[in-house]
C-alpha cells in the first residue's frame, strides 16, 4: 500500500510566518534603537505630529513588492508631496495608504508608457511624472469638490 507522504506545505507557511515576525521585531527594535538617538532632529520622520502619518503608511507598505519604488529618497519626496496637501487631502477624505495607491498606480502608467521593466527602480524622469500627475490629481479633485 501506498504510505500517506507528508506536504511540506505547513512547514514553509510557517517558516514564512516566523520570518515575517522576526522581520517585525527587528523593525520594531530599530525603531527603539534609533529614537534613542540624540541628533536625529533633521530626520523628517517623526513620531508623533504632522506627517508621521504618511511615513507610517510607507514603513507598512514597503513589505509588499508594488511600493518597491518608495524605497529611498523617492518615499520622502512622496511623504513630503502628501504633507504639503495634508489638509486637502483630510478635506477630502484621503488617507495616506488611498495617497500611496494613487503614486503607484501613476509609476506603473510611466511604466506602461516608457516600456519598462516590471521592477525598474524609479528615476528623475519617473519622478517628475509621479509628481506632475499626482499635482494634477490633486488640483482636478479640489476643482470638483471644493467649489
Amino acid at each position: 500500500m501506498a504510505d500517506k507522504k507528508k506536504t511540506v506545505l505547513p512547514d514553509v507557511l510557517m517558516r514564512e510566518k516566523l520570518q515575517k515576525i522576526a522581520l517585525n521585531e527587528k523593525v520594531k527594535a530599530a525603531r527603539v534603537v534609533g529614537s534613542d538617538k540624540v541628533g536625529s532632529e533633521s530626520d523628517p520622520r517623526k513620531e508623533d505630529g504632522p506627517g508621521s502619518k504618511i511615513f507610517k503608511a510607507i514603513d507598512e507598505s514597503l513589505s509588499d513588492l508594488r511600493y518597491y519604488f518608495l524605497e529611498g529618497e523617492y518615499g520622502v519626496k512622496v511623504a513630503d508631496l502628501f504633507n504639503r496637501n495634508e489638509s486637502q487631502f483630510d478635506r477630502l477624505g484621503i488617507t495616506p495608504r488611498r495617497f500611496l495607491e494613487f503614486a503607484r498606480e501613476s509609476f506603473d502608467r510611466f511604466k506602461q508608457l516608457q516600456k519598462k521593466m516590471p521592477l525598474e527602480p524609479m528615476n528623475k524622469k519617473g519622478w517628475e511624472y509621479l509628481e506632475r500627475s499626482l499635482s494634477e490629481l490633486i488640483g482636478k479633485l479640489n476643482e470638483k469638490f471644493n467649489k
